[in-house]
């Protein structure tokens, strides 16, 4: 099965359901179908198989064709990140050597300054109108909506996309064909997605996690997108489209809490919450748990495993709920179609209950890091994907996440996991949002500093903080130092940019 078989059996199976809703504009099964065949058959005439077609755009309908339609025609679709610095953009665009460009016009004049770095691109195509470039509709209107004349393998290229950047350099991902199907597979048999979901995607679609939509239409569901999160949004058109399910990142969820408009909205729809991209604080989930109403679930993956290999489901949420608390604290058991490995360091499966490195070996994991065959080598042992996950499992499978090795803060000999420092710096009614990082000390080696977001009209001292932190942690891991700051930086799910937050207070 390839990525583009996804629309082609949607639209054979239920053709005038809506597999796509967007501000005013909505498709059904058989539009979609057809438009993905349309940009297929455009670009074979304007490249080869094998190709690179970069898209640089916010979240449209637009992007939903090139999700499918690129891999279509045996090209990757290499996903960049449009908050990147222009410089970043040309620079990931020359390492992967794409021929085509496809660019939201809002960022037209961001691609005119970095042309003559960019050499590799011989198409531009703007999503809107354009003077000096074709635009979507002269390029994709006028080709045939028969299906392809290629048809590309299992392990070519269907998506190439660059990690965040979160340790370094971004790392071009090349995931295939295979890959993704078997990602979207994997999710697809473990979560609870029927038929008439009405499923609300929240995340820029430049990011792995878009295969989330990919998990919605193998089942028939409807999915909305939005432009750009907002929690105004988002409150809105739950009701509006009577959503039953969507997806959030932690930060997310907290913000909804907090958020006093909240109160005039039933979401009484609402089915399901499914939540990643980093752990969630407990105190956050159980205030959720509470308010929404709904089940939630847990996904936990990475963009080198194209989409999450731990699930924790609805069940385990509503044990929780009835007083197995701990469960929060967990990623979820290891899904269906994914085999996991606990290892220290040398590569040794440990026991039941010790901390160890995750260690993936699947389908979906990725073929690897595009022209990096050295970081491709030390990402695999033995043919298995090391995530860099330090976690522990119980003896029921359930798995937890005790930090990633670069977060992991070592004071004094002593290994401190940020998680757990966060969760006690999120039990403090004071506290919005925080991180906990290791900064560096003459006498600890590395302390650990809080940085902290305060509520609104709430003020606070790193004295207070500290005091509160006491009540809820051993004496090594409570911070030493704390830094108010008015936002975290985040990556584009939401994800906290802890290398920013060391750079800036190391």
């Amino acid at each position: 099965m390839l990525i583009g078989d996804i629309v082609e059996y949607g639209a054979r199976k239920h053709p005038d359901r809506i597999a796509v809703r967007f501000e005013n504009e909505t498709l059904d099964y058989r539009a979609l179908r057809d438009g993905c065949r349309r940009l297929a058959n455009a670009l074979l005439g304007v490249a080869d198989p094998g190709d690179r077609v970069a898209i640089l755009s916010t979240n449209n309908t637009h992007y939903l064709h090139c999700y499918y339609g690129v891999p279509m025609a045996g090209m990757a679709l290499t996903i960049l990140n449009f908050r990147l610095h222009p410089d970043q953009i040309a620079g990931l665009i020359q390492h992967s050597g794409a021929r085509v460009l496809i660019v939201a016009q809002e960022f037209a004049d961001l691609v005119r300054g970095i042309r003559d770095r960019i050499p590799s691109v011989t198409t531009v195509v703007v999503i809107g109108s354009s003077d000096d470039a074709l635009d979507w509709d002269g390029f994709v209107g006028p080709a045939s909506s028969q299906a392809p004349a290629y048809r590309p393998g299992p392990d070519d290229i269907a998506w190439l996309v660059y990690t965040s950047g979160t340790t370094g350099t971004p790392k071009g991902v090349m995931v295939s064909h295979r890959n993704l199907i078997a990602g979207v597979t994997s999710s697809a048999l473990q979560w609870p997605i029927p038929e008439e979901t009405v499923f609300l995607f929240c995340f820029p679609l430049c990011h792995v996690g878009g295969y989330v939509v990919l998990i919605n239409h193998l089942l028939g569901a409807t999915v909305g997108i939005l432009r750009g999160y907002d929690n105004a949004t988002f409150l809105r058109l739950v009701d509006e489209w009577q959503v039953t399910q969507t997806g959030l990142a932690p930060t997310m969820i907290n913000f909804l809490l907090q958020d006093p408009a909240l109160e005039h909205h039933s979401l009484q729809t609402l089915r399901a919450i499914g939540y990643g991209s980093s752990a969630i604080p407990s105190a956050v989930l159980r205030a959720g748990l509470e308010r929404f109403g709904c089940d939630f679930y847990q996904g936990m993956g990475m963009t080198e495993l194209a989409g999450n290999v731990l699930h924790l489901d609805e069940y385990a949420h509503r044990r929780a709920a009835n007083g197995e608390t701990h469960l929060l604290a967990s990623a979820g058991k290891p899904m269906r179609l994914a085999d996991i490995r606990i290892v220290d360091e040398d590569f040794a499966e440990v026991t039941t209950g010790a901390i160890g490195e995750m260690v993936v070996r699947a389908d979906q994991v990725s073929i690897g890091y595009w022209d990096d065959p050295e970081a491709t080598a030390a990402a695999f042992t033995d043919g298995w994907f090391r995530t860099g996950d330090m976690v522990r499992q119980d003896e029921e499978g359930f798995v937890y996440i005790v930090d990633r090795k670069k977060d992991l803060i070592i004071s004094g000999g002593e290994n401190v996991a940020s998680l757990t420092v966060e969760q006690a710096l999120y039990r403090n009614p004071q506290v919005a949002e925080a991180a906990a990082i290791g900064v560096r000390d003459d006498t600890w080696g590395e302390v650990v500093c809080a940085v902290v977001v305060l509520r609104d009209q709430v003020t606070a001292t790193a004295d207070d903080i500290i005091t509160a932190c006491r009540e809820h942690l051993a004496g090594f891991q409570v911070p030493r130092r704390v830094e108010f700051v008015e936002a975290l930086p985040k990556n584009v799910t939401g994800k906290i940019l802890k290398r920013d937050l060391r750079d800036r207070f190391s």
